[in-house]
């Protein structure tokens, strides 16, 4: 049986690096695989779950919502088990969820209100990550959901004017705004790696409009930009 998983591969960048982030930014334990796992697992569940509300294929997506949740309490028992204080960051990422299920109620999931929601929901699945190890909760942990959130808000901008929105200006016009912004401001912090790590982005903002790229081409960009600002933040941060 073939795995239903969302073709919004970009979607799977965004869900893993803040996990990953704060991971690496604490103290890893053998615990952090199982809940990665289940933060993937729960990563999977939210396609099939949201899915529901569209009223389509419901004995499909009621399958995979079990399926998936089965896999969520597996690994995040083990978790739990190591530091239950997890829960906090598991039911504000729920709340939030219930943010989604009104877009998707709406028909309107591409809102880029929507998309500024899903990246809250990746910074606290983050922020988990770092607090998973010791319970710490110092300035790191707020590194943990700006920095790729930060990222994320100019990807969503850059991927809008390349694609649903390219012949809105105004899209292109804000990516490029936001990603100098970025830059600004950690010039002005004196954060000059950071300051490194968008402008990378920046370039491929300006640049890339111009050009008549396909899907995959885009994609396969975005994955190669998303690792360069990755190695450059730990670089920066670790």
């Amino acid at each position: 049986m073939k795995l239903l998983i969302s073709n919004q591969h970009g979607a799977i960048v965004m869900a893993l690096m803040p996990f990953f982030y704060g991971m690496l930014l604490s103290q890893p334990v053998w615990a952090h695989i199982f809940l990665l796992l289940a933060w993937f697992s729960l990563y999977l569940l939210s396609y099939p779950f949201l899915n529901l509300f569209k009223g389509r294929n419901l004995a499909q997506y009621k399958t995979w919502v079990w399926i998936y949740a089965c896999a969520v309490i597996i690994f995040v028992i083990p978790a739990l088990i190591y530091n239950w204080k997890i829960l906090y960051f598991a039911l504000t990422i729920a709340l939030l969820s219930s943010v989604s299920v009104y877009f998707v109620k709406q028909k309107n999931e591409r809102a880029f209100l929507n998309n500024l929601n899903g990246i809250v929901i990746f910074a606290v699945a983050g922020m988990g990550a770092y607090y998973f190890a010791d319970s710490v909760w110092d300035y790191k942990i707020w590194q943990v959901a700006c920095y790729p959130s930060l990222f994320f808000i100019g990807t969503t901008l850059y991927v809008k004017s390349m694609m649903r929105e390219r012949k809105n200006p105004l899209y292109l016009k804000l990516s490029i705004i936001f990603h100098i912004g970025c830059i600004l401001v950690f010039l002005f912090v004196q954060q000059y790696i950071l300051t490194l790590a968008f402008i990378i982005p920046l370039v491929r903002a300006i640049y890339l409009p111009a050009k008549k790229l396909s899907v995959k081409q885009i994609g396969l960009i975005e994955m190669a930009v998303s690792l360069l600002f990755f190695v450059i933040l730990l670089w920066a941060t670790i």
